[in-house]
């Protein structure tokens, strides 16, 4: 469906955030004759999805923001009933499918580094290029950007469950588990994420790591062409300016990537020199008081806890761990921790990791802020060590993101650091 289909239609925006208010935008300026509607759940501001349907006939379409749902019953009710549904990301696929070139990218971690790196790539070898979706701006706001724009695309599951239209290039960079309470089973979360892939055509591309066991079925079932992670040199690897193993995966995708668009080693080796990390991805802060503190706030799983502990785990002091309780498994975890004799600081909402901790026998102890555990890092780290905020969970319900998180993260070194 493209925006020249809304025309004639009552068009009711189910969910008011950042890309409701795009989609507002949009219409606003590109189809300012027709019918539209902002809905949320938040009745006191304006109508709810119930209301808007019920004042309208059967030539409604509903454009669903992604953080609602699948299971709300509202959406239940109205699919049950015929009503049509499309979000956004395929309205913006549709119109700009053969276009330029749409490049998707996801996984469960590393989408965001692997987007931006990508991105950097090919501005860096002169092309035209735009970073949008779950990372950047709304991609909807750039659908009528000039034909020849290149789209780097960071999709989550939540953008990929309801998509029509694949991508391009699909680059997947992992996939493990995460967003159950959203999806309701690992199973579903695997089947929303793989859309990108299923949907594609044999015109399409395929960049996804054919050593990763999850990943390896989609590959095999699908028939496009795949660009391999395994042909990239240590030597090009090497000039990556950001740390770690997972990123130096992130960047075995970008190879392979940049070198299928004709873009040289030489250009994506300076690329890689002078990219710089992430807010809030293994951010290291200071020095201060001969103590590192490192932001990892954006580390939502366990299996990104694991990599940040084993690229400190010579120097590290201390770790700050846990948040929202979704399910996971953080046996793993405890493990690796155990013989490292560090100081483990665990946050409000990490029942399930405490379980697993004491399993382990990893003694830690229990903050209510993430100063508590700050001050105490000054006080017992030695002039050199490590002290790391990599929670492993999400950090909804004490903070309103990871963002947040990281915020009162650095406020609490500035507030405990000695003059």
């Amino acid at each position: 469906m493209k925006l020249e289909d809304l025309k004639g239609h009552r068009v009711v925006m189910f969910g008011a955030g950042r890309e409701g208010q795009a989609v507002a935008e949009v219409v606003k300026r590109l189809l300012p004759d027709l019918e539209f509607v902002m809905t949320d759940d938040k009745p006191e501001t304006m109508p709810r999805l119930e209301d808007a349907i019920a004042q309208s006939d059967a030539n409604t379409i509903v454009i669903k923001s992604p953080g609602i749902p699948p299971s709300h019953p509202a959406l239940l009710e109205f699919r049950e009933r015929g009503v049509t549904f499309t979000t956004s990301t395929n309205l913006f696929f549709a119109e700009r499918k053969g276009k330029g070139k749409l490049i998707g990218v996801t996984g469960t971690k590393g989408k965001s580094t692997t987007a931006s790196l990508i991105a950097h790539v090919l501005k860096t070898a002169g092309m035209p290029v735009e970073l949008v979706g779950n990372i950047g701006d709304a991609a909807i706001n750039h659908v009528d950007a000039p034909d020849e724009t290149i789209f780097v695309v960071e999709l989550s599951s939540y953008h990929l469950m309801d998509l029509d239209v694949a991508p391009d290039i699909a680059v997947v960079t992992n996939l493990l588990e995460e967003h159950m309470d959203y999806h309701g089973s690992v199973e579903a979360y695997h089947e929303a994420k793989m859309r990108i892939v299923t949907l594609q055509s044999a015109s399409d591309v395929l960049v996804a790591d054919e050593e990763d066991s999850a990943l390896q079925s989609w590959i095999k079932k699908s028939a496009v062409r795949h660009l391999s992670f395994a042909q990239a040199t240590d030597a090009l690897l090497d000039q990556l300016a950001i740390k770690g193993g997972h990123n130096r995966n992130n960047a075995r995708a970008v190879v392979a990537l940049a070198r299928d668009l004709n873009v040289s080693d030489e250009v994506i080796a300076k690329a890689f020199q002078t990219f710089e990390p992430l807010p809030h991805r293994l951010q290291e802060i200071g020095p201060v008081n001969g103590i590192l503190f490192v932001d990892d706030s954006i580390s939502t799983i366990p299996e990104a806890t694991l990599a940040a502990i084993d690229l400190y785990a010579d120097r590290l002091g201390s770790i700050i761990l846990g948040g929202q309780d979704r399910g996971y498994n953080f046996d793993a975890l405890a493990e690796r921790l155990k013989p490292l004799n560090i100081k483990v600081f665990v946050m409000p909402g990490g029942d399930r990791l405490q379980e697993a901790l004491a399993k382990a026998v990893v003694p830690f102890t229990p903050i209510t802020e993430l100063k508590e555990a700050v001050e105490a890092s000054f006080k017992t780290l030695k002039h050199g060590q490590v002290c790391l905020l990599s929670p492993g969970s999400p950090s909804y319900g004490q903070f309103k993101n990871f963002e947040h998180r990281a915020e009162v993260f650095k406020q609490a070194i500035d507030s405990c650091a000695s003059p």
